[in-house]
């Protein structure tokens, strides 16, 4: 950093100083460092200003001379005597602040290694001092006078995007196709961040998190075409939504699921998702109790082992297998769940079913769906029992598996 010294004393010095003058500012204007006895616009210690024209939407412009030609600690203050608002600069015309009528400001330099500069300003009004607004706008503010003010920066996105603690109050908007936002670690940005997010591209947008953090008890969210959301960090294992706007032409979410046995209490976030896919390796039967509350869901069972997946809620009242490789419409009233093909027609022509397993065979029972008949192989029918092959018919004919039991062909 550069300093100019006394060659006699080894002491700090600056260029002379004007202690004081009035200015009309009537056109950009560029002051001087009062070098040689120079008066042009010098930039004195003390500064009245009077604009006699707003100029552009910040005022004229008044430009601080090279800062390489003076050492840190130089300072001017600058007072609007006028009615008018002008705008103090670097000397590459970068905004240092913007001074309302009726403001002093003292504006000191603390870095002189460049021509334009470091400087700092601190706000001067009614016999009192103020910190520069602009200053300590940070993440969701802006300066505007003397004030700070709220400020949703709007940036869009057309390819996955990792958010972060830079977008803190911002309002990302999704422009692509079908996309994803991840989201960092919730300990990581800490509790009270939150960010915008608006789908208003042309597929879906899927919002994942990271390790264990959720979305509302969720391992992700997704939305659809023109929907919207608030995203809240807990700062602890995840993410809370609010004003959540939903779409009229795409009203559907899905749930994906991954379960391995056992009882699985659906919270109310989780319940509201009409399409729900399970999956994962069942190590016992699993039960998935859904909310007390009137809903329309299809459940499809993409798990694998010899168990079931049953639908219940927390009452006593009717429930629902889904057989493995199956999706099925249900409708829960609050306490029952019900198969909406319950009440179709006892016959029908023709049915065409999925090949099914030796576990969950395709044509199987309620309340028994490890039994029944699967496809082995091609041109072949097994017959599952208790989830074991008990016996295979084939072109070549009839294996029994288990042998005959109570007579002989």
């Amino acid at each position: 950093m550069t300093t100019y010294v006394n060659p006699f004393t080894g002491q700090t010095i600056s260029p002379s100083s004007v202690s004081y003058e009035s200015l009309s500012l009537t056109a950009n204007t560029e002051l001087q460092w009062p070098i040689n006895g120079n008066d042009n616009t010098p930039a004195s210690s003390i500064i009245d200003v009077t604009a006699t024209s707003s100029g552009t939407g910040t005022g004229w412009l008044l430009k601080l001379p090279p800062a390489t030609q003076v050492s840190t600690g130089q300072s001017l203050i600058i007072r609007n005597v006028g009615a008018q608002l002008f705008t103090v600069t670097d000397n590459g015309g970068n905004t240092i602040v913007a001074i309302n009528s009726g403001i002093a400001d003292f504006i000191f330099l603390t870095d002189n290694t460049t021509v334009n500069g470091i400087w700092a300003s601190v706000v001067f009004g009614a016999g009192t001092s103020s910190a520069n607004a602009g200053a300590l706008a940070g993440y969701g503010l802006t300066a505007i006078g003397l004030t700070l003010n709220q400020a949703y920066n709007v940036t869009d996105y057309y390819s996955t995007a990792t958010l972060g603690a830079v977008n803190r109050a911002q309002f990302n908007v999704w422009a692509g196709g079908v996309g994803s936002f991840n989201l960092p670690s919730s300990t990581s940005l800490g509790n009270n961040w939150f960010t915008i997010i608006r789908n208003g591209g042309t597929g879906v947008l899927t919002l994942t998190p990271t390790g264990i953090d959720t979305i509302d008890g969720n391992v992700n969210m997704q939305l659809q075409l023109t929907e919207s959301v608030v995203i809240v960090s807990n700062g602890l294992n995840g993410f809370n939504t609010y004003a959540y706007g939903r779409s009229n032409a795409f009203a559907f979410t899905q749930l994906a699921q991954v379960v391995t046995g056992g009882t699985l209490t659906l919270s109310s976030a989780q319940g509201a998702n009409i399409i729900q896919e399970y999956s994962g390796t069942l190590t016992s039967n699993q039960i998935v109790v859904l909310p007390s509350t009137v809903q329309l869901y299809s459940l499809q069972n993409s798990t694998s082992g010899a168990f079931t997946l049953t639908f219940k809620t927390a009452g006593i009242g009717s429930t629902v297998v889904v057989g493995q490789g199956q999706t099925a419409l249900v409708v829960c009233d609050g306490t029952n769940v019900y198969s909406t093909t319950s009440n179709t027609a006892a016959s029908f022509s023709t049915a065409t079913l999925s090949p099914g397993s030796v576990g969950a065979p395709s044509l199987n029972f309620l309340g028994n769906t490890n039994t029944g008949l699967y496809l082995p192989a091609s041109n072949q029918i097994g017959f599952a029992v208790n989830g074991a092959n008990g016996m295979t018919l084939t072109p070549t004919g009839l294996n029994v598996t288990v042998g005959i039991s109570g007579g002989t062909f």
